[in-house]
């Protein structure tokens, strides 16, 4: 062999292997996904000023880095839900003390340069870093250098830097460069998941991918304010028989020209009490609608009533449909 060929192989032999991204990710929150959170947007794949997510649909924003998981509301916020690690690392970047305000009740400039809000970044080695944004005020758990595990709590999701709904804005990243975990290193269609997704493959499941969300629905005596909803409110499942109307709501995302969303309220008799349709006029990223009824002389029929609301999706090569339930009992006071 010639001396060059020789040092040829031998350079090779002693290059480092190509850097491997963390895998077998961890949901990195604590929750039931399509339960108590949901997965509202995704990584922009599109690098024009348009949009695309991995699906090739619009669950993003214009140079969206992330994954934003969310929780119901304000209440279940405050109530605390837990942001865990979703591979083992070093956490070598933090930030604590910023309020949990919605970016609708401050100003951009106010938040400029700190739009993660609080945050924590874990090291995992040959530039890949994951990154937790948007996190509860003073409820960091880890400290600058602490080494943690897979699934270890780090933080509350909060409210804080630039966001208008409490979620965890979830990043991993090689260097500068965004990575979805939900394609990886190598796209295996122009649309849909890559080669070898990085979630694990129970999260991979859970996560499966959906266009139009249905995230709160309950009960009020009144039309419901979209801030009080957003507070937690109306989610009583007892109400008084003397209540003065029957309000079935509903809020979810991504609504789109021509959906159908049809509120049914059935008595306990199973009666129909109420049944009304309404359907989207143009593209909403966030909605809320409701429809109620009158009390019927000085009181309701006490026991059970249920509400169903189901939203329809006409396609030119099927009908989905998706469906949310809830239950009030009717009580004598």
């Amino acid at each position: 062999m010639a001396p060059t060929t020789t040092l040829l192989v031998l350079l090779l032999l002693a290059a480092p292997a190509a850097a491997a991204p963390p895998h077998d990710l961890a949901l990195p929150v604590d929750c039931r996904p399509g339960t108590d959170c949901w997965l509202l947007r995704y990584v922009d794949h599109d690098p024009s000023p348009g949009i695309r997510d991995y699906m090739c649909g619009g669950l993003t924003g214009d140079g969206h880095k992330g994954t934003d998981i969310a929780i119901r509301d304000l209440a279940a916020m405050a109530a605390g839900v837990e942001v865990r690690a979703a591979a083992a690392g070093v956490v070598d970047a933090l930030r604590d003390g910023m309020a949990d305000v919605s970016i609708d009740e401050t100003n951009r400039p106010a938040i400029e340069g700190k739009e993660c809000g609080n945050g924590i970044r874990l090291a995992h080695g040959d530039g890949w870093t994951t990154w937790y944004c948007h996190l509860r005020r003073g409820s960091l758990m880890v400290e600058q250098g602490d080494r943690v595990a897979a699934g270890q709590p780090l933080a509350l999701v909060g409210l804080s830097g630039d966001t208008s709904f409490p979620h965890l804005h979830f990043d991993l990243r090689h260097g500068d460069d965004a990575v979805d975990p939900f394609v990886g290193t190598e796209l295996a269609a122009a649309c849909g998941p890559g080669r070898q997704p990085l979630w694990a493959a129970d999260v991979m499941a859970q996560l499966s991918y959906q266009p139009v969300l249905l995230t709160n629905a309950g009960f009020a005596v009144a039309a419901p304010k979209k801030e009080d909803v957003r507070r937690g409110w109306h989610q009583a499942t007892d109400l008084p028989v003397t209540s003065p109307a029957l309000v079935l709501w509903v809020e979810g995302y991504w609504f789109e020209p021509r959906d159908r969303v049809r509120l049914r309220l059935l008595g306990p008799d199973g009666g129909a009490i109420l049944d009304q349709a309404f359907e989207i006029g143009e593209r909403r990223q966030r909605w809320l609608q409701f429809a109620g009824k009158r009390r019927p002389g000085e009181r309701w029929q006490a026991g059970t009533y249920a509400g169903e609301i189901v939203l329809e999706r006409p396609n030119a090569l099927d009908d989905a449909t998706f469906t949310i339930q809830r239950q009030v009992e009717l009580v004598e006071p």
